[in-house]
């Protein structure tokens, strides 16, 4: 049999067949009606219901749950809100994902006031992601979702690459992708320096009464003001009795850690530790006076201009001539009479001292002065600019200004755990330099012994007697977590801090 041709089958085939309708055409256009129906009665029920609840991917997370059925709180039509808003192009459809991504940003800063993260130091695709809240911050996950939770790869994966997407040379390195110091590096303060300029030594505060040993001039107890004395008083201590300073004597956390339990009180955590101030932390010791010191001495201002200065040492040189604290400068013979007053008694003569007692009373406070601080921090210029705000603290309120450090979740351990520094060397004569020319913190090993994988061992230089007391009960592990230590949103003027 001969094998049927193209022309030959086409020919069996009905011109006009396609005009012809069959029981498969009905059934598709009956399931295309059905479906346009259908869709009409769901979104009428949709938009009767109005609690949004057919439209949503999923429950808010907790802190989000009371305004769940107001969509309007961040989403706007046709405007797409997701963590890939600032990758896909919708420009096709005639929507702006540049727009997108502002208008997420806006509806989250409608309640969260942050700050960026150093955009404007990033490339323009960087800072579109930069802007993009929902990046890192993906809601509809449930409510017991943790939207500031972020994971590590969040973080490494612009880290790693810091070259990609920075317009400039990063500040420490280009490549972050861990917490050890290979892969994070150094603390970057240990490089920069103390960012402090206030003459301080640690080491020698903390030695018995101040002072080296067998070395005369100890501080006592008798030697402050009777009000200061039971803050530093140790137990069983009497008057004459050497002051022996500790850390907390000086550095309190804030909120109030009540020293009868391990809470923190006021609804604090205790992140932070309280700010120095001369008049808290340091008047006890060192009160300022004119060099006439009596138990009736009026201290000297801290950080007052020149001129009130010099009103107070003219009152007090008076004053003591008055009291007979002292007398008249060159005139200590009672029989010599006093121009106005004769023979009388010449320690009750009031007269005015003259410009050279002023100026060795001044002198003898300026040398007080710039045993803490150098000549151009104590000129009035300074001084005014320092109390309008214009000029860097010369105490930080924050040393580690591009981090966080919970003392209060540490603070079982000692501090020479990670101060070591600060404490008296065996060898009293090999003194460190001053604490304003050294960083008083180790390096990134006194962290990770602890903050590690969880599958990683512990370290053998966590074992031994003397660190499992410095450690004071504490657990030997804890996350590495990147967000444990930084912010993604770091405030304003905690950047503007860190860049002086």
């Amino acid at each position: 049999m001969a094998r049927e041709t193209g022309k030959q089958r086409s020919q069996r085939i009905e011109i006009d067949a396609y005009r012809k309708r069959t029981d498969i055409h009905v059934w598709r256009t009956a399931c295309i009606l059905l479906g346009l129906i259908a869709a009409g009665l769901y979104a009428a029920y949709v938009i009767a219901s109005g609690d949004g609840s057919q439209v949503s991917t999923g429950p808010v997370a907790e802190a989000h749950a009371a305004f769940e059925n107001d969509c309007q709180q961040c989403h706007q039509d046709f405007t797409p809100i997701g963590s890939r808003g600032s990758e896909l192009n919708w420009s096709l459809v005639g929507l702006s994902k540049a727009k997108s991504v502002e208008h997420t940003e806006a509806a989250c800063k409608a309640c969260h006031d942050v700050g960026d993260h150093y955009r404007g130091k990033m490339s323009e695709v960087w800072q579109l992601q930069d802007q993009n809240c929902a990046t890192c911050h993906a809601d509809h996950q449930g409510r017991n979702h943790d939207l500031a939770a972020v994971s590590q790869s969040q973080c490494t994966d612009c880290h790693a690459r810091l070259a990609d997407g920075c317009t400039g040379t990063p500040a420490v390195r280009d490549s972050i992708t861990g917490f050890d110091e290979n892969s994070h590096g150094k603390f970057a303060s240990l490089t920069t320096g103390d960012p402090g300029s206030v003459k301080f030594d640690h080491q020698q505060h903390m030695r018995l009464g101040q002072v080296d040993e067998g070395t005369k001039g100890a501080f006592r107890l008798d030697m402050m003001n009777s009000a200061n004395r039971e803050r530093y008083r140790l137990d069983g201590q009497a008057d004459t009795d050497l002051v022996q300073l500790a850390c907390s004597s000086c550095h309190q956390m804030a909120g109030n850690p009540d020293p009868s339990s391990n809470l923190i009180t006021d609804g604090e955590l205790g992140r932070y530790i309280e700010p120095i101030s001369f008049e808290q932390h340091c008047s006890a010791c060192h009160s300022m006076n004119p060099g006439i010191a009596t138990a009736d001495t009026t201290p000297l201002p801290h950080a007052a201009s020149w001129s009130q200065i010099d009103l107070l040492l003219n009152a007090s040189l008076v004053g003591s001539r008055v009291t007979k604290e002292s007398r008249v400068p060159r005139n200590d013979s009672r029989a010599t009479a006093v121009p106005g007053e004769g023979f009388g008694d010449s320690s009750n003569a009031i007269t005015l001292p003259d410009p050279g007692d002023l100026q060795q009373a001044r002198q003898r406070v300026e040398a007080e002065c710039q045993k803490c601080h150098e000549p151009e921090h104590i000129t009035d210029k300074f001084i005014a600019k320092a109390a309008a705000g214009d000029a860097a603290p010369l105490i930080p309120p924050r040393w580690f200004q591009h981090g966080l450090y919970d003392h209060a979740a540490h603070r079982q351990i000692d501090c020479t755990f990670c101060h070591s520094a600060a404490y008296p060397a065996s060898d009293a004569a090999s003194g460190p330099p001053l604490d304003h020319q050294q960083v008083m913190i180790d390096n990134i090993e006194s962290c990770t012994g602890c903050h590690r994988d969880a599958e990683s061992p512990t370290p053998a230089s966590l074992t031994s007697q003397d660190v499992v007391g410095q450690l004071g009960g504490m657990s030997t592990w804890a996350t590495n977590n990147c967000t444990l230590c930084h912010r993604y949103h770091a405030p304003t003027t905690l950047k503007e801090e860190g860049a002086k």
